[in-house]
């Protein structure tokens, strides 16, 4: 059996860069950086199959049982029983530091390593579940009384609304969960917290509420809108459909991964840009807090592979069609996408955006030749025609890239709200840099 870190299909071994690109935050970093030099594992080791291998171990957690942590390669398939807040955990990220400083060998694996491996293949090529008419009813219905709440809302006044306090909109966001539309609710609750909280907050709220009364007509005439815009109606409510006939085949940069964590709920999204295509994706799973398993692609790193994009009037959302693989950035060119754009272009791209899809949350903004700098109410950037774009008021990393940048421009990336920029990456040196994994500074 070969010794290289990762049996890829160009042996390209998983280098720290990549493995920190995988981090969540700074905190789990630092503690898989300290495990694995600890060298504290009961057991670990490599499983081979004929198209992917399994390396696994075994952390000890004091009186508990043992961690049992595993990452199939080369899909980077990362999955832990640890429990944690954080996906991935720190025992995933150190088995994987373990391995990059001195390559694991092949043995026998355990039964749980054995069955984990059989699983993860399984679940690689698992078709998406198809959205139940049941589903879509209850989702219906539950838009249709939000829609009747909402108006009684707008006919009190926002005012009067902000002054019954929060709990009216948090139990409306409630019944919309009930009744399956998980992101709906998101965005009641985002609103909620809305009332009353700056100046401007009515001019903030009322375009959002005009968005949701417009997925509520939307549902009640489903079935008579295209596909595209049926496919941004499902996404909107959180009934993702299947993917359709829109399928590209290219090398994939990841350019940036979050996770958001609502209710008992955990939603994963990288977001990657064909080098070939120029095409965006953004590869979005949920599953419970409870569960630390699935998916986990780098930040800097290249993927082969085909994806399948849902429908949608501006298509972002995709499946990978088969599994994707790791591939060598060296044997790529354009890896680093340094094509960024200004400011004017990025926002103007979503409003386009915006306007083919109106449920368009957020949106993929890859610019270049920008300047960080402080602001009163914290940091924004600056292009050289003098146009500015906030950056989110508890950003903790500005420091970080105006030292970084010294008096040079830098090439970003991050997900638009339509408000403010949210940095995900940075490219330095020609590789980007997973912006979580560094400490946050006041």
């Amino acid at each position: 059996m070969s010794s290289m870190p990762v049996e890829y299909t160009e042996a390209q071994p998983l280098t720290r860069r990549l493995i920190e690109g995988m981090a969540p935050d700074n905190g789990t970093w630092r503690a898989a950086d300290t495990l694995a030099r600890s060298g504290k594992v009961e057991a670990h080791g490599r499983a081979s199959a004929a198209d992917a291998s399994l390396l696994w171990a075994a952390f000890p957690e004091g009186q508990r049982p043992a961690a049992l942590a595993s990452v199939v390669l080369p899909h980077l398939c990362v999955a832990c029983t640890c429990g944690g807040a954080r996906f991935p955990c720190r025992h995933g990220l150190a088995l994987l530091l373990l391995d990059q400083t001195a390559p694991l060998t092949d043995s026998d694996p355990p039964l749980w390593a054995a069955a984990r491996l059989d699983a993860a293949r399984s679940a690689l090529h698992a078709a998406p579940t198809p959205i139940d008419s049941v589903r879509r009813a209850a989702v219906a219905a539950g838009l249709d009384e939000m829609a009747r709440w909402l108006n009684d809302q707008i006919d009190r006044g926002l005012v009067a609304s902000a002054a019954a306090g929060h709990r009216p909109w948090l139990d409306a966001a409630d019944r919309l969960t009930d009744a399956y539309a998980p992101d709906a609710a998101r965005e009641l609750r985002e609103m909620a917290a809305e009332l009353g909280s700056a100046p401007q907050w009515p001019e903030r709220l009322l375009p959002r509420l005009g968005r949701l009364a417009l997925l509520a007509q939307a549902f009640r005439r489903l079935d008579a809108l295209p596909l595209a815009e049926q496919g941004d109606a499902l996404v909107a409510a959180g009934l993702p459909p299947r993917p359709g006939d829109d399928r590209v085949a290219d090398t994939w940069l990841a350019l940036g991964r979050r996770q958001r964590v609502d209710g008992g709920q955990r939603t994963l999204g990288t977001w990657l840009r064909g080098l070939s295509s120029g095409r965006w994706a953004l590869l979005e799973t949920v599953q419970s807090v409870r569960q630390l398993e699935g998916l986990c692609l780098p930040t800097g790193g290249l993927f082969d592979g085909e994806l399948a994009f849902q429908p949608s009037a501006w298509p972002l959302v995709a499946s990978p069609v088969t599994a994707l693989r790791l591939v060598d950035a060296a044997s790529r060119t354009k890896a680093t996408g340094e094509e960024g754009r200004n400011i004017a272009a990025a926002v103007a791209a979503f409003a386009a955006g915006r306007a083919a899809n109106p449920w368009l949350r957020l949106f993929p903004l890859l610019l270049g030749d920008v300047f960080v700098e402080p602001a009163p109410s914290g940091w924004r950037l600056r292009d050289r025609g003098g146009r500015l774009l906030p950056l989110p008021p508890r950003f903790g990393h500005g420091w970080q890239l105006l030292a970084l940048a010294g008096e040079q421009p830098l090439t970003l990336f991050g997900e638009y709200d339509g408000a403010m920029l949210t940095p995900l990456s940075v490219l330095h040196n020609a590789h980007w840099h997973n912006l979580a994994a560094w400490k946050a500074m006041p």
